[in-house]
């Protein structure tokens, strides 16, 4: 073999694990995008109406209205940009599955940027930071079980996506080298986390400083950043209008919820203790290894300190605070999945710098990354075990939304429950005005979700028989509750200036002059009434008096209907 025909080979051999990954992404790229394509009917989960939210943005995006200018969202706007996208391309994809995946067109192109990268120094890097994002990705799953009955989670799907970019984000400043590479991703990852998830861009903030700080990012890099970040933001404020919209919406909605963060600080500690403690304990090993490996402290200089900060334990320990923080804002996600670029890195060190502590340091990785993993692999696997036996919903008007199904007790509580909500409304509007919940996990129960689209058919067909027998379109429409997919559903606009997402503990604003007038001027108001509830109650509450206009009819059994007189 000549020397020039041996380099080839040598080059070949070294190039084929990466090319390898590179088939794997390309695979899992296709079957996710091939199973938009099919018409899936899924087991229905806790809060399923999460997903009601992207549908209402969808409606209205596809009739001209753009998120921030013409509607308030209770997150970032490229969420709803990104659905309406993906709508536009998958019409038929299951709605738990399209709003998982549509981050994909960013996050799949940032991944495999991030192979070619990590495996210039060690090609077991570039799996070892795909197959973790390949798991979260893939699976429609939170780590919390919000009901104990197996179930597609829709909850919280926003949340997911902060933790998948967060999780990009870490591995870009742990494994990428190239300033221009890193400057690219960087400025990508920084525009996708501010349009996703303001909580998320801020999560990422210490990390992006720290990384500045050990030499991670260059001043260069930073500088160039920024600059991208900020002319791309700019260039969508001239055009659209959004951006300034978006920051005036972020300080209302943090002004309104001024809850105090040591509560959520202690409930996430008390939910991801398996993770935090082993995380911990590994910090604190993998320091106290460095500590023995280092010579005496005399005539530290501040490069040594740098040296010692920039090693797994600093790491591993500040992404532990970030997904801490970051939980504290958005509960129920895959928060803690950022912490496995810096797990990677304890897991490609040599075993010598962790001694006599190499088994302690393995085992307490174990400890640290299986409890996600198995939580999400084993919810999925138990509801692709059990959804052949479920019964599916029909609801043809609903198109996407409404293939559902759910265990059979489920179908039969729902039904006896609509009885019960029709037949003694006295009594839940009493329960309501108490503040309280016939359930305190009511919108995580199936049964109550399932009822909700099931209601969502009948309203659908008795809307469009309303307008037939009157010879009326209703030109807007608007319903009094979480969500409103009646634009999606009937294909035309909802009210302006509303909120989509319409949470008034939390996520809603109280209305102004220019809200109550787009609902006064809505021709088609709808209230669901199974049951009536405190959150229902409250949302009739605040447009009120814009609504004295209409007359009120009995839609179904389950919507009362208030509609504007012609002419007026």
């Amino acid at each position: 073999m000549s020397m020039v025909s041996a380099v080839d080979y040598q080059r070949r051999v070294q190039a084929a694990p990466l090319t390898l990954a590179y088939v794997v992404l390309g695979a899992f790229t296709a079957l996710l995008v091939g199973l938009q394509m099919l018409p899936l009917v899924l087991p229905i989960g806790p809060m399923y109406w999460d997903v009601l939210i992207y549908y209402d943005a969808i409606g209205r995006m596809g009739v001209g209205q753009l998120p921030v200018r013409d509607f308030f969202t209770p997150v970032g706007p490229l969420e709803y940009g990104l659905a309406y996208l993906s709508n536009s391309i998958f019409p038929s994809a299951h709605p738990v599955l399209l709003t998982q995946w549509i981050w994909l067109p960013v996050t799949v192109p940032v991944m495999a940027v991030l192979i070619g990268e990590a495996g210039k120094t060690n090609r077991a890097a570039a799996f070892g930071l795909m197959l973790p994002w390949m798991l979260f990705t893939a699976l429609p799953f939170n780590i919390y079980d919000f009901y104990p009955y197996p179930g597609t989670d829709a909850f919280g799907i926003y949340n997911r996506h902060g933790a998948h970019l967060l999780y990009l984000l870490a591995a870009t400043v742990l494994f990428v080298k190239g300033r221009a590479v890193q400057t690219g991703l960087l400025s990508v990852l920084l525009l996708a986390l501010a349009f996703c998830k303001i909580t998320a861009f801020i999560a990422a903030a210490p990390i992006l400083i720290a990384g500045l700080v050990l030499g991670r990012i260059a001043l260069s890099t930073a500088i160039a950043t920024a600059a991208i970040c900020l002319s791309l933001a700019g260039l969508v404020e001239v055009t659209t209008g959004i951006v300034s919209g978006y920051v005036l919406d972020i300080i209302l909605l943090a002004s309104q919820n001024t809850d105090a963060i040591l509560p959520r600080f202690f409930t996430v500690v008390s939910q991801r203790f398996d993770v935090l403690a082993a995380g911990g304990a590994l910090s604190v090993v993998l320091l106290a290894a460095v500590l023995m490996n280092r010579r005496a402290n005399e005539g530290e200089t501040r490069a040594g300190l740098i040296a010692t900060l920039d090693r797994d334990w600093f790491w591993l320990g500040l992404l532990l605070v970030c997904g801490l923080f970051y939980e504290t804002q958005n509960t129920g996600s895959h928060e803690f999945i950022l912490i496995w670029p810096a797990l990677l890195m304890v897991l490609l060190s040599p075993a010598r710098l962790h001694g006599r502590s190499r088994t302690a340091v393995l085992v307490l990785v174990a400890l640290t990354a299986l409890p996600t993993a198995t939580k999400v692999a084993h919810k999925a696997i138990r509801t692709a075990a059990v959804a052949p036996g479920y019964i599916t919903l029909d609801a043809p008007d609903l198109g996407p939304i409404g293939r559902i199904s759910a265990k059979d007790v489920f179908v039969e509580q729902a039904e006896r429950m609509r009885g019960i909500y029709i037949d003694h409304q006295d009594t839940m509007r009493a329960i309501a005005a108490t503040e309280a919940l016939p359930s305190f996990i009511q919108f995580s129960e199936p049964d109550f979700q399932y009822l909700l689209i099931q209601e969502l058919q009948d309203a659908t067909l008795a809307i469009r028989k309303l307008e037939a027998d009157t010879g009326r379109q209703f030109a807007t429409v608007f319903n009094l509750d979480f969500a409103n997919p009646f634009p999606y559903i009937l294909n035309r606009p909802g009210p302006l200036h509303v909120a989509i997402g319409a949470d008034p503990s939390r996520a809603i604003p109280t209305p102004d002059a220019e809200t109550l007038a787009a609902i006064a001027d809505t021709d088609l108001i709808l209230a669901p009434v199974c049951p009536i509830n405190r959150t229902r109650e409250t949302l009739k509450s605040l447009y009120v008096e814009a609504m004295t206009g209409h007359q009120k009819i009995s839609l179904t059994p389950c919507f009362d209907a208030y509609v504007k007189p012609l002419g007026r």
